[in-house]
């Protein structure tokens, strides 16, 4: 029998049988739409249809997918409870205990006009979400987390997940990188002096019980490390960096080359009372201040990394309001963040402040009833990439079934 539908009735059936929503949009249109989208979004996207299922679920979409996502800083705050610092907040602690509150972390995207995407939400006791939770390191779209001195590396966009070996006692740590000739996550620790007689570095492989040791940096021109790494490294150029440091022969910057594995030093750009790294453009920078008086901040960008040539790409006079303890940079949470858009800066009303180059206010940015505000030390960028020993992980997930505590909680509130 001839069909009676009309033609729109006749193209949506045509439709519903090829298994695509939208016949009518090429293939590679729909690719670069979803390529600029959240990989949240990109989730969601895969039960359009056939077509678009089978776009992201292409291998070298989500390497394209990585490769043009956003660099973003980590926002971190606590939701739930008393406000912090109030009087509130003490009488509740002390006449019921402890108590439950959300532990968020989000990506600030600035250029989004400062939106917020979750990326670790999880509800615990507030005194183990202040001091057990840590965000170690940053790479390709991994996250080496902590929580209860148990190291995790986790993949936030896919929610994967597998443990680190319990480091060795009087350990720090140091670093996380990519080894590019083999393709292994590396977890870089210091360990001291004590219990042996002897400090050294070692690494350690997600899911590999055993650390190698790679000896101590070098001396070259006089430069002797003692001691671990300050503060938190930024991984530009095949390297990670750490802070300058005083040494026998003056500031230092100590390098580790995540290839070869071997420990170098570079030179600052200048010497101040608060020096930092970061990365800005896709370049290792330096942030510097002077005194806590000084409301000058420094932006030095490394222009020539092989003949290590520094040329200062901004000086920003911040309003006096803006203390410098703002920049106390050796630590493992900071109250600011700098790029080339400008500083943001974490005011005591837990809000974020954004200022251009010239110092002017631009915007502010509440952060949703957050409290204990904080900006980690690393940035990230998503990545819909699967990783083989994420697998192996999803393989043997019934193996901790018996042990829930060893299951990160990371992403329960997502």
């Amino acid at each position: 029998m001839e069909s009676t539908a009309g033609p729109r009735k006749r193209q949506q059936a045509t439709s519903s049988a090829s298994g695509s929503v939208a016949p009518h949009l090429p293939e590679e249109l729909v690719r670069n739409i979803l390529l600029y989208l959240p990989s949240r979004s990109v989730h969601r996207c895969r039960a359009v249809c056939k077509v678009w299922l089978q776009i992201v679920s292409d291998p070298e979409f989500a390497v394209d997918h990585h490769r043009l996502q956003p660099t973003v800083p980590l926002i971190c705050f606590l939701r739930g409870g008393a406000p912090a610092g109030t009087k509130a907040e003490t009488e509740t602690e002390t006449t019921t205990g402890p108590v439950d509150v959300d532990c968020c972390v989000d990506a600030f995207d600035l250029g989004a006009g400062g939106s917020f995407r979750p990326v670790v939400r999880f509800t615990d006791k507030e005194e183990r979400c202040r001091g057990g939770f840590h965000i170690h390191g940053s790479c390709d779209g991994l996250l080496l987390l902590s929580f209860e001195d148990r190291f995790y590396v986790c993949n936030p966009a896919t929610h994967q997940w597998t443990r680190l070996s319990t480091p060795l006692r009087a350990s720090w740590f140091a670093g996380f990188y990519r080894h590019d000739p083999t393709g292994e996550y590396r977890a870089m620790f210091y360990r001291g002096r004590w219990p042996s007689e002897h400090e050294d570095y070692y690494i350690m492989v997600p899911d590999s019980r055993r650390g190698r040791g790679i000896g101590l940096p070098a001396e070259r021109d006089g430069y002797k490390f003692r001691g671990q790494p300050y503060g938190p490294p930024v991984l530009r150029r095949g390297h990670l960096h750490w802070m300058p440091r005083q040494t026998e022969a003056g500031y230092g910057i100590l390098a580790f080359n995540t290839t070869t594995e071997a420990l170098t030093v570079m030179c600052p750009p200048v010497v101040r009372e608060h020096m930092s790294l970061a990365e800005v453009g896709g370049e290792l920078a330096m942030v510097s201040c002077g005194n806590n008086n000084d409301t000058m901040v420094e932006l030095w960008l490394l222009k020539d990394y092989e003949k290590e040539i520094w040329v200062c790409k901004h000086r920003i006079r911040l309003p006096a309001a803006v203390k410098m303890s703002t920049f106390t940079f050796d630590e493992s949470w900071r109250m600011f963040f700098m790029s080339e858009e400008g500083v943001v800066v974490v005011t005591p009303e837990q809000k974020l402040v954004h200022y251009d180059m010239n110092g002017t206010l631009l915007e502010t940015f509440p952060c949703d009833n957050g409290r204990h505000l904080k900006i980690a030390p690393y940035t990230f960028k998503e990545s819909l990439v699967r990783h083989e020993f994420f697998e192996a992980q999803d393989c043997n997930a019934g193996d901790h079934e018996d042990e829930p505590e060893l299951q990160p909680p990371f992403f329960q509130g997502l």
